[in-house]
């Protein structure tokens, strides 16, 4: 196993596991109409939100140093199947049954996984240009713009067009992380990038937890993970020549499609309902989102 691969592995795990403590804590928080800032601040207060988001952080430095080793469809593939660490550590800390359908879908996360370490190749050369550093920077300023429009404009709009954006969003983070030559501070002031990637992760994070708020989780979670796999992968094999091992190129597609099916079929798992409280189970399910926050890779 490459080093690369113990990183996206070890980020998957710390995601996941983030995910249920940050649904915890979310839930207990009182939500926004639209899209507010001051949402993270009140979610940061609940000490399981903030264990949650502890743990994303320490995620977030394997997933970093994933993506400066691996191929993008890669590092997103196996980042992204972290709802099935959510699934298994919500059954077990929270007494969530897992349904056969979630069984399944755990398994084919795991052999997609499998297989996507079987097809691991090294990243490719590709880099973007300053030109095209400065339009990743405009991406991700305008991916944030509407965001906000769809979340304080239309807020009848379904929310997995939020999710949608919020992927996207995600997406973009990974592309300016995988593109920076450097990481050295004095590097970083001057790299587009670097700011694409500051304005992606952050925005993206308060968009999916105001979505998830909004209701309709699995759509919501899905279009996220959607948005977060697909484009990354097609800018890495197009621009960035990334590729799987020779001779593996089938095995690393089929594996990709396997994980993140899987990743779809757990999405109710994005937020962990909260228990029944008397007379209101009736009216409350797990379509019906209290509040929750789904981690990045």
């Amino acid at each position: 196993m490459s080093w690369g691969l113990a990183g996206a592995l070890i980020a998957c795990l710390c995601y996941g596991v983030a995910t249920v403590f940050q649904a915890m804590g979310a839930r207990r928080v009182e939500g926004s109409e639209g899209v507010d800032p001051r949402l993270l601040m009140r979610v940061l207060g609940s000490l399981p939100f903030l264990l949650g988001t502890g743990m994303d952080a320490f995620g977030l430095i394997f997933n970093l140093f994933a993506l400066r080793q691996l191929p993008l469809f890669e590092v997103q593939g196996i980042v992204n199947t972290n709802l099935a660490v959510t699934a298994v550590f919500a059954g077990l800390l929270l007494n969530i049954r897992l349904t056969n359908r979630d069984k399944l879908a755990i398994a084919a996360v795991v052999g997609g996984l499998v297989l996507l370490g079987l097809a691991a190749g090294p990243e490719g050369h590709g880099s973007f240009s300053g030109a095209g550093r400065w339009a990743l920077l405009g991406v991700s300023l305008l991916l944030a713009v509407t965001a906000l429009v769809l979340g304080n404009v239309y807020k009848s709009a379904h929310p997995a067009l939020l999710g949608t954006v919020a992927g996207f969003l995600f997406g973009v983070f990974g592309i300016a992380v995988r593109i920076l030559p450097s990481i050295a501070p004095a590097r970083l002031v001057t790299d587009p990038a670097a700011y694409a990637a500051l304005i992606a992760s952050v925005t993206g994070f308060l968009f999916f937890t105001t979505a998830l708020q909004r209701g309709s989780v699995n759509a919501t979670a899905a279009a996220l993970v959607v948005g977060e796999t697909a484009v990354p992968a097609i800018i890495g094999l197009t621009l960035l020549g990334d590729s799987a091992r020779p001779g593996y190129g089938v095995v690393g597609v089929f594996g990709f499609l396997l994980a993140v099916g899987g990743a779809l079929a757990l999405a109710r798992f994005a937020e962990i309902p909260a228990e029944d409280d008397g007379g209101d189970s009736g009216e409350q399910n797990g379509a019906e989102a209290h509040s929750g926050v789904a981690s990045a890779g």
